[in-house]
């Protein structure tokens, strides 16, 4: 080996690729210590299966990484225990950009398995993630000594494309990288982050690397002792957690141990309700772990927080959080992760550069998921709905947004009903309907004691049919693509028309519409502008009157959530239904027939369109008008 420093060049076009990486290729400046600990944990590694093969290269202490910080030099240096690189190693790997150690060991090792070691998961595959030290260092010093030799190698640059290498004597066997921090800027503003500071490299190192096999240690200071006594102690903490749990086969794992591990990634108290814990193998090798939570978090409903919460690893390290293409938005209150061993990423290690792999990933996550909740459906009855009182309204978009999932979904969707033994789902409500019925009726509305109190249910109860109440904004939606379900057609109770009167009643209705017919030309003339059409109604059997909306109309519910949504509504004027079975659509043909249409009629029309829409739970077009005309009648 050579002992004299040697001043050289970059192997590639150097200059101009480096300033590329260092100001293009990574999105976040943090992104670095991922980066170097990844390398660390890799050289860890190659050790550990070199040891196997040659006993001269066993670890003298346990293999860890280690974080130095001296805030006075501004000086970050981070130390491993592994394999370490001779000179030739360091000009051929540091020396090239983009030349990986890691890559030609795995094609060495894959060639050359050691006999009985495991095929370690490696994830520097693209040789570039030791420049990102460079984001926030204008000086790196990397001194190492490969494990099986006696003098090691100091490398040094500042990244203007050329680097110097000398012998160095090295007390260990390791890489030790000394990164001189830059000064904030004014570039920085306010997004500066201090990387001697101990709770920024503890969440950084929480965020990216927490589930690295290799404990992360850094020493702190703290203050012990009371008053006059206290003094400043050095203690080393480990700043990982190193408890992937979700590569330990599930009969290994307790039930405190997957809990403790929810509330890590969850931070939230309580234990989970369910859990999903899947390790694949095949064309695609991947393992997850998945929670479904008992309570609703705060921003569940709030649009702006509408994101996956399950994040994605690549052998042990962190990659994406929130991602979105690992779960469906319908179940975004699902907390986990998970790690692939072979997802295409980008150079950057920040992004995949396809989904389809992911795609099948989040496939198999969601049908595994909703197995396990229709699981607790059929056997924790109890449980199942204080869990669906908490997450069953946003479950339920999954009916309208994903079809690949639409009956799944439907199949564990509890629905409120005029049954008063509670929700219940489509398929109980099936079973139980009485012979005749062909449909599903539902009615929809704000909340469900008015539904119940709806003149739309009088033809349904007088049948004996159960009808659902649908009091959630999503149920409009749902309904909308869900309009049949195992081969019943889902009806609205108040929309278009009905036909469920038996024979004897069609004949009564038809004989007293055909005796009151010129009152509707008449009604629909004075409430010309209020309603699109005056008819005779087959629904009512105790009420006179009723707004319903026509068949392809957007009904008033919808129209009320629009507006609450701030969205732009256009207000559709609603069918007015006659019950011509009413004493008081008789009285109103007899003042028409006596009196024509007169002020009286007039005011009388204005009413029974005001109480329909007060039924409903509408407001009327004009209270004080309304109103007065209500004291005239009882004076």
């Amino acid at each position: 080996m050579s002992t004299e420093t040697q001043t050289l060049e970059f192997q590639a076009e150097t200059k101009q690729l480096l300033d590329l990486m260092i100001h293009s290729l990574y999105t976040q400046k943090e992104i670095f210590l991922r980066e170097l600990i990844s390398n660390a944990s890799d050289a860890l590694d190659r050790r550990r299966v070199k040891a196997l093969e040659d006993s001269n290269l066993e670890f003298e202490s346990e293999p860890r990484i280690r974080i130095e910080v001296d805030r006075e030099s501004r000086t970050l240096t981070l130390i491993d225990n592994g394999i370490g690189m001779t000179r030739d190693e360091v000009i051929a790997n540091i020396g090239t950009i983009a030349n990986s150690g890691t890559r030609k060991f795995m094609e060495e090792l894959r060639e050359n398995k050691a006999e009985g070691a495991e095929l370690p998961s490696m994830i520097g595959q693209f040789g570039v993630g030791f420049y990102s030290s460079f984001m926030v260092a204008d000086r790196v010093v990397l001194e190492t000594r490969k494990a099986g030799e006696e003098k090691g190698t100091r490398w040094a640059s500042e990244g203007d494309g050329t680097f110097t290498a000398e012998e160095s004597e090295l007390d260990s066997v390791g890489t030790r990288i000394s990164m001189h921090l830059k000064a904030q800027t004014e570039e920085d503003g306010d997004e500066f982050q201090d990387f001697t500071a101990e709770w920024v490299l503890r969440e950084i190192v929480r965020k990216y690397s927490d589930f690295v096999e290799y404990p992360i240690e850094m020493d702190v200071e703290r203050e012990e002792g009371e008053d006059d006594e206290k003094k400043m102690v050095t203690q080393t903490v480990t700043l990982n957690s190193q408890k992937p749990l979700w590569t330990r086969a599930k009969d290994e794992i307790t039930d405190v141990e997957y809990a403790e591990f929810y509330k890590h990634i969850s931070h939230d108290w309580t234990e989970p309700f369910e859990k999903v814990h899947l390790a694949v193998e095949g064309t695609s090798v991947y393992r997850a772990l998945v929670f479904v939570p008992k309570q609703r978090p705060f921003e569940l409903l709030d649009p702006n927080r509408s994101k996956s919460n399950v994040d994605l690893y690549v052998k042990r390290v962190h990659i994406e959080s929130e991602c979105e293409g690992l779960m469906p938005l319908w179940l975004r209150f699902v907390v986990g992760v998970v790690d692939s061993e072979d997802l295409p990423l980008n150079v950057s290690r920040e992004t995949l550069q396809q989904n389809r792999v992911l795609a099948q990933i989040k496939k198999r996550l969601t049908r595994k998921v909703v197995e396990v909740l229709k699981g607790r459906l059929e056997e924790d009855r109890a449980g199942y709905l204080e869990f669906w009182n908490s997450f069953g309204q946003v479950i339920k978009e999954g009916i309208y947004f994903d079809d690949g999932f639409q009956k799944e979904v439907t199949e564990i969707t509890l629905f409120n009903t005029t049954n008063e033994e509670g929700p219940r789902t489509l398929d109980e409500y099936i079973a139980a309907m009485p012979e005749g019925q062909k449909a599903i009726y539902y009615l929809a509305g704000e909340d469900k004691e008015t539904l119940a109190q709806s003149v739309h249910l009088e033809i349904a109860k007088k049948l004996g049919y159960e009808v659902l109440l649908l009091s959630d904004a999503v149920d409009e939606f749902a309904f909308q693509k869900l309009n049949e379900y195992e081969g019943k057609e889902i009806i609205a109770l108040d929309k278009g028309d009905l036909d469920l009167e038996d024979d004897s009643d069609k004949e009564e209705r038809e004989a007293k519409a055909k005796e009151l017919e010129p009152l509707l030309a008449a009604v629909k003339e004075e409430l010309e502008d209020a309603v699109s059409e005056v008819r005779f109604s087959t629904r009512l059997t105790d009420s006179p009157v009723a707004l319903v909306t026509g068949s392809g109309a957007m009904t008033a519910n919808l129209e009320r959530i629009m507006r609450e949504a701030r969205q732009p509504v256009t207000e559709t004027a609603r069918v007015l239904e006659l019950n011509p079975t009413h004493p008081l659509i008789e009285r109103l043909m007899t003042i028409h027939s006596e009196e024509g249409d007169s002020s009286r009629f007039a005011d009388y029309c204005d009413l029974i369109h005001g109480q329909a829409l007060v039924r409903e739970g509408s407001a009327v077009p004009h209270p004080e008008h309304f109103a007065k005309l209500i004291a005239q009648l009882m004076m």
